[in-house]
């Protein structure tokens, strides 16, 4: 049976009818995800009050502020917030209908502003607006206040909540930064640059804002069926949560310490001696992260991460290389005569020390018994031990390929330090000489410096100094571990004898018992450590810097404490020694009360 043959029309009209077919199947799936998108956002026909069919019309015509930027947080070890926190915020929208005037002068004084400044701005204002004060910072409304000025300015006004990422107050936290807005990136969010808020800015950055918003008609007002709508990213992971080494509370009491003893410039760094953890990391001056204009504002830096001469606490290496080296014996004996008679070198005690041996000679800090030390050692020597022990490099924990970042490293700037300049004539035994008392270009940070002392108390081991242990999810999930981990020895290098550990530990002991550190034999606790005292030159005068590093308690170690009060007068008596011996006092509280954190394993 012969198949009559179908016309074009006929296949013409079979393909519009599989169109059309198609196209009712795409408007239906297009319909079932905006209802699934209204489910998950917690939007309901009802809350339009039955005004469904103009939903799509109504959002074209919507006016809102976001509230918060969707940035990671930040806390200390014991999860107590070092950044967010919520205000409720007045902000005003757009007075299409000049309403404002008629309570001016009570809606200005409730906002802490003028009747002129306040209206004007009204005036002008094309999109919402969160009202702040002089310096910036949103104004903070009473509960009295709120409920005057909504029955004031009602759809003119909302009060909302508004997260906040510092206090507005200085302080000495530079390790954790601050954020930048860019001027070349107008509506950008800003963006961190310096700190924890730069190094971690990848992970930090969030997937969007919280932004809250009201629907209005043609003329922009508000719509009185239509509630205030709030609009969150819909990933449960972000904004993402890190939890640093911190103890705030340590923290704070060492940053008032520093206030009462009137540090102008320095630093105070407590590190766990147990793993290099920072427990607490002071620089002074204070900065305030609300309020840093990078081009402008000083103090932002932390000088914690910055290197300056060490003066005689650099003694402690010159003592290990010379023992690494075999150049002395413990036992051998120097004689100190006051003048050493060669490149224009004294002790510090005019009349001299008389005959003592090394332990001796960095108990009360001679030197003449340095100075011998630093002919007999070659440069390779004094540069080879300082590394090993972890100065003159960075130390602060890093690790490679993680997180997508190639060098993954929390300590934002911090500097390596030295022992010889590019261009010094390091064979000259008179730079020796100089160097080896820590002063000519030797150049250590405070967090060097504490973890020197770590190092020696795990006879020669350096660890990594860890700022940052976990990153979280905002659901409570792990995203990155960072373990605690020894510092890693530049190739050809190698750790210190422990018996030249212990000898080092024996002297600091030394110079709390009958030393240059005699003042802090009536503390709370046993302690050890050494003091030192660099020449250095501050806008032609010159100036010292006071250091004194160490630990406690000596009889179970576990903090390690590195105090430098930097640009002091030339005369003026330790005042790093005294603040040492305070901050000491301070952890033998916190640890009298169990505030203290507990010794971790290396």
């Amino acid at each position: 049976m012969r198949v009559p043959r179908r016309g074009n029309s006929f296949i013409r009209k079979r393909r519009i009818a599989y169109l059309a077919l198609g196209i009712m199947g795409m408007l239906l799936i297009l319909l079932f995800r905006l209802a699934w998108i209204q489910g998950t956002a917690g939007i309901h026909m009802s809350a339009y009050g039955g005004h469904s069919l103009n939903e799509m019309s109504i959002r074209q015509r919507q006016e809102g502020i976001a509230i918060d930027s969707g940035r990671g947080q930040f806390t200390d070890r014991h999860g107590q917030p070092l950044t967010g926190g919520i205000v409720w915020a007045p902000v005003l929208f757009p007075d299409v209908d000049g309403k404002a005037a008629l309570h001016g002068e009570e809606l200005a004084s409730l906002l802490q502003t003028s009747k002129k400044q306040l209206l004007t701005r009204w005036k002008e204002l094309q999109s919402p607006l969160i009202w702040r004060d002089r310096r910036g910072e949103p104004v903070q409304i009473s509960r009295n206040n709120a409920d005057k000025l909504l029955k004031l300015a009602p759809s003119l006004i909302e009060l909302m909540p508004y997260a906040k990422r510092y206090a507005d107050l200085p302080n000495g936290r530079q390790w954790l930064g601050f954020l930048y807005e860019r001027a070349d990136r107008v509506g950008a969010l800003p963006i961190g640059a310096a700190g924890l808020e730069r190094t971690l800015e990848p992970l930090l950055s969030g997937i969007g804002e919280t932004f809250v918003s009201r629907f209005v008609d043609a003329r922009r007002r508000p719509l009185a069926y239509a509630p205030l709508r709030v609009s969150v990213p819909s990933n449960a992971h972000y904004p993402l949560q890190v939890q640093t080494t911190i103890d705030l509370t340590l923290q704070e009491q060492l940053e008032k310490l520093t206030v009462t003893n009137h540090l102008a410039e320095g630093a105070v760094v407590v590190l766990d001696v147990g793993n290099a953890d920072v427990l607490a990391m002071v620089s002074r001056p204070f900065y305030n992260p609300a309020r840093v204009d990078p081009q402008r504002t000083t103090g932002w830096s932390n000088r914690a991460l910055k290197a300056v001469t060490p003066g005689s606490i650099f003694k402690l290496v010159t003592a290990a290389a010379a023992l690494e080296s075999g150049v002395v014996q413990p036992k051998e004996q120097f004689h100190c005569y006051g003048a050493y008679g060669k490149y224009g070198l004294a002790c510090w005690k005019k009349e001299g020390h008389g005959a003592l041996n090394l332990e001796e000679g960095l108990a009360v800090s001679c030197n003449s018994v340095f100075a011998h030390l630093g002919e007999r050692l070659s440069p390779e020597q004094i540069q080879a031990t300082a590394s090993a022990l972890g100065v003159s490099r960075t130390v602060g924990w890093e690790e490679r390929n993680l997180a997508g970042l190639p060098r993954f490293r929390p300590l934002d700037h911090e500097e390596e330090g030295a022992v010889f300049g590019p261009h010094t004539h390091a064979a000259d035994p008179g730079v020796r000489v100089q160097t080896a008392i820590g002063q000519r270009d030797v150049l250590v940070t405070p967090l060097q410096a504490a973890n020197l002392i770590v190092t020696l108390l795990h006879d020669g081991q350096v660890h990594a100094p860890r700022l940052v242990n976990r990153i979280s999810y905002a659901d409570g999930g792990t995203l990155l571990e960072l373990p605690a981990h020894a510092s890693s020895i530049p190739r050809g290098g190698h750790p210190i004898h422990p018996s030249t550990a212990r000898l080092l530990r024996e002297a600091m002991k030394e110079v709390v018992a009958h030393g240059t550190g005699a003042s802090l034999r009536d503390k709370s606790w046993h302690l050890a450590g050494k003091s030192g005292t660099a020449q250095a030159l501050k806008d032609g005068r010159p100036v010292n810097h006071q250091w004194f590093i160490g630990y406690g308690p000596v009889e179970r170690p576990r903090y390690a404490v590195a105090v430098l009060v930097q640009n002091a007068s030339k005369h003026s008596a330790s005042q790093a020694t005294a603040l040492f011996g305070q901050v000491m006092d301070l952890l033998a509280q916190f640890s009298s009360v169990s505030r203290a954190v507990p010794r971790s394993s290396s």
